[in-house]
């Protein structure tokens, strides 16, 4: 994003030095804001205005389109939605995690404590220790936070545009923490819908009551089951879930292909054969879980104790008998197109009783009974009975 931020600085003789320690932030962090490197959270551009006594939108600025868009955005924010955004952030720190997501704004409305929000949700039972120890097992803790301030997720960025979505539909000319509430019960694969609903609260009854709270009718019908835009996850393919939960046929042949891939590598001592409970953090700060992975001992010298921050060489689905094909196929070709170091994905139809292959640059290879699955850039020597993937009585 381009800024003023090196001009106003210059004007007042400070160096980079002396204007991190006024915003709370490292030298890195004002070079990279100058060098338009990097886009400021939103409580860190309120420092920076506040600390020059101007406007955001006069320092930080981009397309003429997206200008509007992000004054207006920045504009209507109240002061106990940017507190509560700030909270956010720490509760990433305190999960040593280097990414704002649905779960650390949902923490960050509870903990603020005064708002729409928070009294919503204090009224219907959620508490911050619960939702905190909740968020930490979907999610586990991080290892590190980056020197920078904490950036959003692309489903954290879409919370705060679906909250200027909710103001509009409500006719109000300010984002509060009720919008913000909406915005994230909206987005239904996320980690903070996820553990409200672990914890056995209704999403709708909650939408119901901020409504009330708010006491006007919006324009449209508010629903916690929007549908979410193509960018907001990387794996959420036509507003489908990422991970459907499995049935016993899809269970046993995820069981038989990652007992068989384990077997083989761990007495070569090659990496780590991982089931659908063990989870990776991208760079983007989603969890990804596959049904199967292998990661190198190479890649992963020192096992951490939550997600590797990485994701794997390998990732493998099963379709369940409640997935749709063409989804599938299109998560396994995202999964390429990230590169980020996966090199292969297998997708395993048990109604079909095939195995297909997906290579990033190569066409798909699919494999049947009677055919042998070999991956020898990847895994020399290792080979695969398609048919052994099957119940004996299939």
């Amino acid at each position: 994003m381009k800024n003023r931020l090196r001009i106003l600085r210059v004007e007042r003789n400070w160096s980079q030095a002396e204007l991190a320690k006024s915003l709370g932030v490292s030298r890195q962090t004002v070079n990279a804001l100058e060098m338009g490197k990097y886009d400021p959270s939103l409580p860190l551009a309120f420092k920076v205005a506040q600390l020059f006594n101007t406007s955001i939108e006069s320092i930080f600025f981009s397309e003429p389109v997206k200008t509007q868009e992000r004054k207006a955005m920045f504009e209507r924010f109240t002061q106990k939605a940017v507190q509560s955004i700030m909270l956010a952030q720490e509760e990433a720190r305190r999960l040593g995690h280097n990414f704002v997501g649905t779960e650390q704004i949902l923490l960050g409305l509870i903990a603020e404590n005064t708002a729409y929000a928070a009294e919503v949700l204090k009224d219907t039972g959620v508490e911050l220790e619960s939702v905190r120890a909740e968020v930490e097992k979907l999610i586990g803790r991080g290892d590190n936070v980056f020197d920078l301030e904490i950036p959003f997720t692309p489903k954290g960025r879409l919370v705060l545009e679906y909250a200027l979505e909710e103001s509009r539909r409500f006719g109000q000319d300010f984002i509060g923490t009720e919008h913000l509430l909406l915005g994230l019960l909206r987005i239904t694969d996320g980690v903070a819908v996820k553990a409200l609903s672990n914890l056995g609260f209704n999403l709708q009854d909650l939408v119901k009551r901020v409504v009330h709270k708010i006491g006007i009718q919006p324009t449209q019908p508010v629903s916690a089951a929007s549908s979410q835009s193509a960018s907001s996850s990387t794996f959420n393919v036509e507003d489908e879930s990422i991970q459907s939960a499995p049935d016993f046929t899809s269970g046993e042949v995820s069981t038989r292909f990652c007992a068989h891939l384990f077997s083989w590598v761990e007495p070569r001592k090659l990496g780590y054969v991982l089931s659908s409970r063990v989870g990776y953090q991208l760079p983007n700060g989603e969890i990804l879980q596959p049904h199967c992975s292998f990661i190198s001992r190479e890649r992963l010298k020192r096992t951490p104790r939550t997600y590797p921050e990485m994701a794997p060489e390998l990732v493998m689905e099963v379709k369940t008998a409640f997935d749709r094909l063409l989804p599938l196929q299109k998560k396994m070709q995202a999964f390429l197109q990230l590169q980020w170091g996966i090199k292969f994905g297998i997708l395993i139809d048990p109604d079909q009783r095939n195995v297909s292959i997906y290579k990033l640059g190569a066409a798909v290879t699919m494999l049947e009974d009677g055919d042998t699955l070999t991956l020898p850039e990847l895994l020399p020597d290792w080979s695969l009975d398609i048919s052994s993937l099957w119940a004996t009585n299939a």
